[in-house]
């Protein structure tokens, strides 16, 4: 995983754990529009000290924020990259999501 994608890590570990931006702001004191810019790839290399605040609140290594998690490897794999992408997508997206999937399998 490259440094860009750590969006991607940072959103999984959002969901996981059911934080919002500005609740992790509060929590780590990260600035809520820096996470969003991360977030949102505007941002792709942030402050080693910001990663670090980030990195603290959920209780992870910061060099864990720039890794491929364990749980999903792309190799080449369609279905495990759709994966990796649409863990990246924020609840409203995946409901819009799935709600258009359901339309169109019906």
């Amino acid at each position: 995983m490259s440094k860009q994608d750590i969006s991607q890590q940072l959103a999984r570990l959002m969901r996981e754990n059911g934080v919002s931006q500005s609740g992790l702001s509060r929590g780590c004191g990260v600035p809520q529009p820096t996470i969003n810019r991360i977030l949102n790839e505007k941002t792709k290399e942030p402050r080693r000290e910001s990663v670090v605040r980030i990195a603290n609140f959920f209780g992870v290594e910061p060099e864990s924020l720039y890794q491929e998690s364990d749980e999903v490897r792309e190799d080449g794999d369609p279905v495990a990259r759709l994966y990796s992408q649409m863990s990246a997508l924020r609840p409203n997206q995946l409901k819009r999501l799935f709600s258009k999937l359901s339309e169109d399998l019906n």
